[in-house]
């Protein structure tokens, strides 16, 4: 079934995406550890799975439900991390948009994230900034 993605220009601040849960397995530890090359023993000594692998699963998963124009421009992101992710934890996100402001040459819209383990305790925040550019308003 196809996922219906909202278009970037209806949403507004306190807009909630779908929620999303997931489970992190050592497929996803290793391709993430392998990507960013960590050649650190940590993650392979334990079951610790990067907090930053986390929260690009996070961000691709609420991707999944929002269309951005094409341009769009991520600037900024803030990163809270509470609780360590271990692996084969499930995971739920929670996406709201924070902030949404509009000139006459660009937008900017902000989307938080929230995750929680299994055990419904926060593990990490984010918040991401984009640029979203329109030349027709040029």
């Amino acid at each position: 079934m196809a996922v219906q993605r909202t278009d970037f220009s209806t949403l507004d601040i306190g807009f909630q995406f779908p929620v999303s849960t997931y489970s992190i397995g050592e497929d996803w530890r290793s391709a993430y550890i392998q990507a960013v090359r960590d050649d650190s023993e940590l993650y392979n000594q334990t079951n610790l799975v990067p907090h930053i692998s986390v929260l690009a699963l996070a961000m691709a998963e609420m991707s999944k439900n929002i269309s951005l124009p094409e341009g769009a421009i991520l600037v900024s992101q803030t990163l809270e991390f509470y609780r360590p992710v271990h692996l084969n934890d499930s995971i739920t996100t929670a996406a709201t948009v924070t902030e949404k402001l509009q000139s006459r040459r660009l937008d900017l819209l902000a989307i938080g994230l929230r995750l929680f383990n299994q055990n419904n305790e926060e593990i990490a925040f984010a918040e991401t900034r984009f640029i979203l550019n329109y030349s027709q308003r040029i």
